[in-house]
């Protein structure tokens, strides 16, 4: 009789140590720390960094993705899932540093589940002492990777090139129902937005400016049109 108790005490404790928590979450299960801080940061880099959270999911407050092409955890908001939210995105697409106010660069790795210091508003109307700040809308001023933001949500400018039906390609984490990618949005010429640049991109050219010649970090070569397939038109 002891045998069989202390029998099924070992069972039982086995069960106890296998189970998975009840609380664990996707990322909780799936993330991991991983960072540095770099001294360049170029606008074509931002952006094929956000290219890899392209058709994932969104999670607010989020901010770890993995790079499957699908959302790991649909119709499950605001629960520990995969994605980044709009103001995530555009934090580590820019490889902002992780502490309010702070200047530099520091590149995160796509399954660090970190958001950064910054919402949507903060980009809506930054001051004077972040390392991002507000310019003008009209197509002369602004260039891919730029910002378009309000109160309430944050994209980026994917390319220069307009689509023919008007508005822009923006990439952005646009909610529960449409994941992250890149959406036609008419926020250029929605009185709710302002625009703003990262502050201290790396020119295209660099390491071989002095090569090019033309190219200064306040100039940087336009985006072309990558492939779009755009799933939401407004």
């Amino acid at each position: 009789m002891r045998r069989v108790l202390a029998l099924a005490a070992i069972t039982a404790g086995l069960l106890l140590t296998t189970a998975p928590p009840a609380s664990a979450t996707w990322a909780g299960t799936h993330c991991r720390v991983s960072e540095q801080a770099i001294s360049t940061w170029k606008r074509s880099q931002a952006r094929a960094y956000a290219d890899v959270a392209r058709y994932e999911g969104y999670e607010w407050g989020g901010g770890c993705w993995n790079d499957n092409n699908v959302d790991d955890t649909p119709n499950a908001p605001d629960s520990g899932g995969e994605g980044p939210d709009c103001s995530g995105l555009v934090f580590k697409a820019w490889a902002l540093p992780n502490s309010y106010g702070a200047w530099g660069r520091r590149w995160y790795d796509k399954l660090e589940d970190v958001h950064g210091p910054y919402v949507a508003a903060s980009f809506a109307a930054p001051g004077s002492s972040l390392p991002f700040f507000g310019i003008g809308k009209g197509r002369a001023t602004t260039l891919y990777m730029d910002a378009f933001a309000s109160s309430g949500h944050v994209g980026m400018l994917y390319t220069d090139t307009p689509p023919s039906s008007g508005g822009d390609y923006i990439i952005e984490a646009l909610g529960d129902a449409y994941g992250t990618n890149v959406f036609v949005e008419t926020y250029r010429s929605s009185s709710a937005f302002t625009a703003a640049r990262r502050r201290g991109w790396t020119a295209e050219c660099y390491p071989r400016c002095a090569v090019a010649g033309a190219l200064t970090a306040t100039s940087d070569a336009r985006g072309g049109l990558a492939a779009l397939p755009v799933v939401r038109v407004k």
